[in-house]
């Protein structure tokens, strides 16, 4: 099957072609992507098409730091429903920690690793295989999305080590900007060092994080009919990744398998119901509103083939996926 993510992984790309007298349109398209589409940032785009767009973006706009500036522009809000349960963290330790546990749920294209060495973290970072051959503008774009979060907590941080597999850019302000001077291009890895200082390091609560309560990935008693809402969240954002089993599930709202089935029993659903009713809601959305194929829809719902959706499509909404889209798109 192919890597999918959500197309919130460009936003901000549009703006800041604007700002390079660039055209995004043009660049999108010839990237394969519908501009008028990116503006849905929940809709799934091949996880190639990002490393694609971000090295033509760079090459037509003679920008070798398009990465990097995008990733200045972008905040948690790009993972979607995963965003609030990353930054639902004490301390940057946590939030880093959440990234890595609920990565793969936003895409399966890219692989974020932790390496644990005394009192600091080693974090590394690299397309999955098959991706598209260059690495280069998406993992800087990743590691800039990170260290503008870590700079909303810890203002003029820089890391004591950091190393691209790439070599150096022919202008490398952007990069000393945001990194400092302890950078290692051509290294044997794409790593970023997180000392134990900062894992310490409390998390600011700013004015649109107001109400959040760090630990709310372990909810109590008090809590429990919140654990449905967060099932769901978490289910919603694994596709089109992949189809989160509940073990997982519970693993990542810090819950025992048992304990996560027993809370939701007592909310009056299932796990499998939540599963169902996001997968029938998606189905939906995307019939109505997306150019996806009805074959694409099933793989991004991951239905094993088309027959598969067809038939919960007509169990869930009493219409086959093709009236569905033809009541959606009169002529």
């Amino acid at each position: 099957m192919s890597k999918w993510i959500r197309s919130g992984a460009l936003a901000g790309a549009a703006g800041l072609i604007a700002d390079l007298h660039g055209d995004f349109g043009a660049l999108a398209a010839d990237a394969g992507l519908r501009a008028e589409l990116l503006a849905d940032p929940d809709l799934p785009i091949e996880a190639a098409a990002v490393p694609r767009f971000l090295d033509l973006a760079s090459d037509r706009l003679d920008c070798p730091s398009f990465g990097l500036q995008l990733g200045q522009r972008q905040d948690m809000t790009l993972f979607g429903p995963l965003g609030p349960l990353i930054r639902n963290a004490a301390n940057v330790g946590d939030l880093v920690r959440n990234l890595v546990d609920f990565f793969p749920l936003h895409t399966q294209g890219a692989i974020v690793a932790l390496n644990e060495e005394a009192d600091d973290w080693l974090m590394t970072y690299d397309l999955a295989a098959d991706v598209h051959p260059s690495h280069r503008h998406v993992v800087e774009l990743g590691f800039s999305v990170l260290i503008a979060e870590i700079a909303r907590h810890v203002p003029n941080w820089r890391p004591a080590y950091m190393a691209f597999r790439h070599a150096p850019p022919s202008d490398r302000m952007w990069h000393d900007r945001l990194f400092g001077r302890n950078l290692l291009f051509n290294g044997d890895r794409n790593a970023l060092m997180l000392d134990a200082g900062l894992l310490k390091h409390p998390i600011r609560i700013t004015g649109g994080d107001q109400g959040q309560t760090p630990g709310i990935a372990r909810p109590g008693p008090a809590l429990a009919d919140l654990v449905p809402f967060h099932t769901e969240r978490l289910v919603r954002a694994s596709l089109p990744s992949r189809l989160l089993a509940v073990s997982e599930a519970a693993r990542l709202l810090r819950l025992s398998t048992r304990s996560l089935q027993r809370r939701l029993a007592a909310s009056g659903t299932s796990f499998a119901a939540i599963v169902d009713a996001v997968r029938a809601d998606l189905a939906l959305a995307y019939l109505r509103d997306s150019d996806l194929t009805v074959a694409q829809i099933a793989e991004t719902l991951r239905f094993s083939e088309t027959s598969a959706l067809s038939r919960a499509v007509r169990r869930w909404h009493g219409r086959t996926p093709r009236t569905l889209r033809k009541r959606a798109r009169p002529a």
